[in-house]
């Protein structure tokens, strides 16, 4: 199965200007998503910390995943500011490295959220699926532009 291709940002504006948004975007909501998880991670400190004589596993696991996301999230956050220098430059080899990165990074948030998840509340479970959604299609939008930019059509 294969992603799809576009044509247009969200059936409206050209791809590099859609790029240009979506890299502006995603970089806040990385910045907002690390601060949510550094929330998290104060919310898990001071619950092992209020139970003083049992020592939870499962809370310092969860805690180190927490910390390695916003590690992460903090890298992201730069490479998504370098990304739109690319796309504004069209410099589509820091593209493609862009994208391989997202990859990974993508691959890694999803398996921390599944281990993290019933350890979340509602509202930082609702952000974590809103930012795994929104990155979906911003790698569906970047393999576009990708293939646009290309002369030959392929990456």
């Amino acid at each position: 199965m294969e992603l799809p291709v576009l044509d247009k940002f969200c059936f409206v504006i050209n791809l590099k200007t859609g790029c240009i948004i979506m890299g502006i975007i995603n970089s806040i909501l990385t910045f907002v998503l690390a601060v949510i998880l550094i929330t998290f991670a104060v919310d898990i400190k001071d619950m092992a910390e209020s139970k003083k004589g049992e020592v939870d596993g499962m809370s310092s696991v969860v805690y180190t995943i927490v910390v390695l996301l916003v590690v992460l999230l903090f890298i992201r956050f730069l490479f998504d500011l370098v990304f739109v220098w690319a796309v504004f430059k069209e410099r589509s080899g820091i593209i493609k490295k862009y994208c391989i990165f997202w990859i990974v990074f993508l691959v890694l948030s999803i398996i921390g959220f599944l281990k993290t998840l019933f350890h979340m509340g509602a509202g930082h479970v609702i952000s974590q699926i809103l930012f795994l959604a929104e990155n979906f299609y911003y790698i569906v939008v970047i393999r576009s532009y990708l293939i646009s930019i290309n002369e030959d059509g392929v990456l």
